[in-house]
């Protein structure tokens, strides 16, 4: 009886058990399915808060594209304004604005890698050109385009020894009157010929020689062809300024037509001696060659300001042109009668002596040489006199006679002051014509 108590004790602790375990498990089940609250709710009042949490889950995407989708928008809007700004040019004066302004506060950081004296927006085009309410400022291309169909290469052909010289020269005229330089066309004879050929073409025309000027170094030749040909526009070169853009069209080494080069007016009134007559000319440091002599010196108007005659070759960037303003009267003159005519003219040769030249000898300007017949002779002159006054102007320099020469007209009458072995003689001079002495 005792054993078989002690058997049903055992079952009922048995079953005891495990119904106990069985409600721990649905307990963790229990816990596991529904959150755990501080106040320990029903489960069916934690339904409507799980509910909402899912909702709120739900609309993080939504949140997530909507501020996408916003600042898209704001960067097509910056994007759009940025262009603006940019084609309108008033990006560029913001940022001027805004760099003086820091650099007013001191707080723009210096580059050690470029220096402070750069620009990256200077253009040597813009620097250099000069600006006319009553003209149009032109870039080089413009200028090319209009200048070089009027420039010319020319060539002079020696038929028996099958020789060419080359040179440049421009079109002042629609019926083919050409600007070169004398020394272009100075070995011309009855055994050359004369060949041009105009910018862009490649016909050469046939040409003739009108006359030429020894002294400014100047000629004019006349196109055998019809008309009308291209022309260029002469400018004035006496408003002419240090640091203007200067531009060079020619035919450098008889082989390049066309070739232009860019520089800057490097400077003016550079005294140069061309066959024994002293000239004024400009410098520029636009590249010239051989060949290129006669073609014209162009200003940022597109005009032709000066004829390109020299060039030192010992150095670089020194090139020199003819100014035209001073020679369009005698550019006129070749062509109305075949030479310069009406220009004063004293045949007479100077030069300066400094006093430990010559043994006796005072500072002064003296007659080296005479025009046989021409005025100095005529007049009286004699080498080795020394000049003191010409029409009551002291003579310091040759440039002194040559200002006073040029400020009368052939016929004028002046008087002419010497020392001649330590006498003053006084001389009377009538100021001739070189047009006859040639």
């Amino acid at each position: 009886m005792a054993e078989d108590n002690e058997n049903l004790e055992k079952e009922v602790i048995t079953d005891a058990s495990e119904e106990a375990a069985e409600q721990t498990v649905d307990v963790i089940e229990e816990t596991t399915e529904e959150p755990s609250y501080t106040d320990t709710p029903s489960k069916e009042e934690s339904h409507p808060q799980i509910v909402y949490v899912q909702q709120k889950r739900n609309r993080i995407p939504m949140v997530i594209m909507a501020v996408l989708f916003a600042l898209a928008l704001i960067f097509i809007a910056f994007q759009s304004v940025f262009i603006f700004l940019l084609t309108s040019g008033k990006l560029e004066k913001s940022s001027k604005a805004f760099n003086s302004y820091i650099e007013s506060t001191g707080l723009k950081s210096e580059k050690k890698d470029v220096s402070s004296l750069a620009d990256p927006n200077f253009s040597l085009e813009e620097a250099a050109s000069v600006h006319d309410p009553n003209k149009k400022t032109l870039s080089t291309v413009e200028i090319y385009n209009k200048v070089s169909p009027a420039t010319v290469a020319i060539y002079l052909v020696d038929q028996a020894s099958e020789s060419v010289s080359a040179g440049s020269g421009f079109i002042i005229s629609e019926d083919g009157y050409v600007v070169t330089n004398a020394h272009v066309v100075e070995n011309a004879s009855d055994k050359t010929e004369l060949k041009v050929y105009i910018g862009g073409q490649e016909e050469a025309y046939e040409a003739g020689i009108v006359g030429t000027d020894i002294q400014t170094d100047i000629a004019v030749i006349k196109i055998s062809g019809d008309g009308p040909f291209p022309t260029v526009t002469l400018g004035d070169s006496d408003v002419l300024q240090n640091g203007e853009l200067a531009i060079a069209i020619g035919n450098p080494l008889g082989t390049l037509q066309g070739t232009i080069t860019v520089g800057v007016i490097s400077g003016m009134e550079r005294p140069m001696n061309t066959k024994g007559y002293s000239m004024k000319l400009i410098q520029t440091d636009a590249s010239v060659n051989e060949g290129n002599s006669g073609g014209p010196l162009i200003n940022s108007f597109g005009e032709v300001i000066g004829v390109v005659n020299a060039k030192i070759g010992t150095a670089e960037g020194l090139g020199f042109a003819i100014p035209i303003t001073p020679i369009k009267s005698n550019i006129e003159s070749i062509i109305v009668n075949g030479k310069v005519i009406n220009r004063p003219y004293l045949g007479t040769t100077v030069k300066f002596v400094a006093a430990n030249d010559y043994f006796g000898a005072d500072d002064g300007i003296y007659v080296a040489e005479l025009v046989k017949d021409g005025p100095g002779d005529k007049a009286g002159l004699e080498i080795g006199d020394r000049i003191l006054t010409v029409d009551g102007v002291e003579i310091k320099e040759s440039d002194d006679i040559i200002r006073v020469r040029d400020s009368h007209n052939v016929g004028d009458i002046v008087e002419v002051v010497v020392d001649r072995d330590g006498e003053k003689v006084t001389l009377t001079l009538e100021i001739g014509d070189s047009a006859d002495y040639e």
